[in-house]
């Protein structure tokens, strides 16, 4: 039988290229093989599927749904969470699932990414990227996968000292868990946080890359538990 998945793509903040990232990630999915998926823009009906993949930001989420994703993912649930989908605003129930919570990001940036010794990146070589470079407020025991090194400006005028920041990581959750990428911006001139912003660039960040496309692939085959 195929499995089932259930994709998480949209936010009411339309702050990014949610139409890229839903048919991308839609792409992975039915690549994989033996998968049906299917696609919702809240977290209300997220829970009960074979594996849970999103690309969010902002969704708010009721203490139902929280409770229900916990469910599952402590009942052997996988859920593979990309860029923005840990940025929940006041939520506190979705941090400890997640592993973690978005706190804020500099400019748009071109960073290094070093590789930690793990099945899930085998193979993957240290690389360099164009993308957002997220700030987070991380869980205890994360399994760092990916980091970089940076200290600056960020949004808001907000200075953060030079330490290691996390850039993907696996987190337990009872027989399940979260496997988390923040990478992966991707924008048109018209997807901004406010509308009265001025357009700005259209980015992909790395979603064309060989090596993003594999950690996409792995993410996927991951929270399939292949």
């Amino acid at each position: 039988m195929p499995l089932l998945a259930h994709l998480i793509a949209g936010s009411p903040a339309r702050n990014h290229d949610f139409d890229f990232a839903r048919r991308r990630l839609l792409d992975a999915l039915y690549d994989a093989g033996d998968i049906r998926t299917d696609v919702y823009q809240d977290y209300e009906h997220a829970a009960g599927a074979d594996l849970l993949v999103s690309y969010t930001s902002q969704v708010p989420v009721t203490d139902a749904a929280c409770g229900a994703v916990r469910g599952w993912l402590e009942g052997g649930g996988r859920w593979f969470a990309i860029h923005a989908s840990n940025s929940v605003r006041d939520n506190t129930l979705l941090p400890p699932l997640l592993g973690s919570k978005f706190i804020t990001h500099p400019p748009y940036t071109h960073y290094s990414v070093s590789v930690c010794a793990d099945e899930l990146t085998d193979g993957i070589a240290p690389f360099e990227v164009d993308d957002e470079l997220y700030v987070i407020e991380q869980q205890p025991g994360i399994e760092l996968l990916l980091y970089t090194h940076w200290g600056g400006s960020a949004m808001g005028g907000r200075e953060f000292p030079s330490e290691l920041r996390p850039l993907m990581y696996r987190s337990r959750v009872g027989d399940g868990g979260v496997l988390y990428l923040a990478l992966g911006h991707c924008n048109r001139p018209f997807d901004k946080g406010r509308p009265e912003a001025p357009d700005g660039p259209d980015r992909r960040g790395p979603w064309d890359t060989p090596v993003y496309q594999e950690l996409i692939r792995r993410g996927v085959h991951w929270a399939a538990k292949r």
